[in-house]
Order: C-alpha cells, then structure tokens, then sequence
C-alpha cells in the first residue's frame, strides 16, 4: 500500500499538467476517473491480478490438499517486502543493517505517502478544484 501511496501522491501532482488518457481539461482527479474508457479498467485490473498472482507464487506455500491450510502461510527464507524486483541494484551492496535501514525509510516515506494522498483527495471534495487552483497556480 505504501508504493502505492507514493505513485498516487505523485500521480496527483503530475496530473495537472501530464494527462494523456483523458482530454486536457483538468479538473478533480475524482472528476477525470470516471471518464477513463472501460477497456483501461480491464487493462489496470489485469496488471493488478497479475502483480498479485505473482506475489503470492513468491511469497507463499502451497497447500496441503487435505486441509486446504499451509504450515506456516509465508515460504522458508522470504522476507517480506523482497519480490526480487530491483532493476537499479540498489540493495545489491547493503549489508543486512543497511538494508533494514533502507526498509525503514521506505516505510516512513510511504506512511507520508498516504498521508499526503489522502489530503489530496479530502481536498479535492471539498474544493471541487485540483491543488494548484486552489493554491492560486491554475496554470499548473
């Protein structure tokens, strides 16, 4: 949920300006949502399936097939968090203490993350405008 909250804080600020999916009118993001055409809902909910499916072949065993209930629900060896995803290699050089260091400020930047998305959004309904009108920058 935390990157999540991090794209979201930064989808919010760069919507004003950068919108290819919907016409250039600007406006609310709760707005614009609405008007996105059904096949891009497809598209971003099969993304999302496959991000989740993935996910759990990494992070979970298999179930007994009498019980239906797994010893223990993570693998042996996983940390959490540690898909395996890291194409700029920043971790590859960190020792165990830099990394939990690394992990750690991840989850304090995406608490802030969400925290700042949803003051987007309470903003946007009770303004009916998007941050930089109502900071007094509508041409951004």
């Amino acid at each position: 949920h935390g990157r999540v909250g991090m794209l979201a804080s930064l989808g919010f600020l760069v919507q004003e300006k950068f919108h290819p999916l919907f016409s250039g009118d600007g406006g609310p993001a709760i707005d614009q949502i609405p008007q996105l055409p059904v096949w891009l809902w497809v598209v971003m909910g099969g993304g999302i399936a496959a991000a989740e499916a993935a996910r759990i072949n990494i992070a979970f065993r298999e179930l007994d097939g009498e019980k239906l209930k797994a010893e223990t629900a993570l693998r042996p060896g996983y940390t959490p968090g540690d898909l395996g995803f890291d194409p700029l290699g920043f971790s590859k050089d960190l020792s165990a203490d830099e990394f939990k260091l690394m992990q750690e400020k991840e989850l304090a930047h995406a608490r802030l993350a969400m925290i700042a998305a949803a003051g987007f959004l309470a903003q946007e309904a009770v303004t009916h405008a998007t941050w930089g009108t109502v900071y007094g920058l509508p041409d951004f």
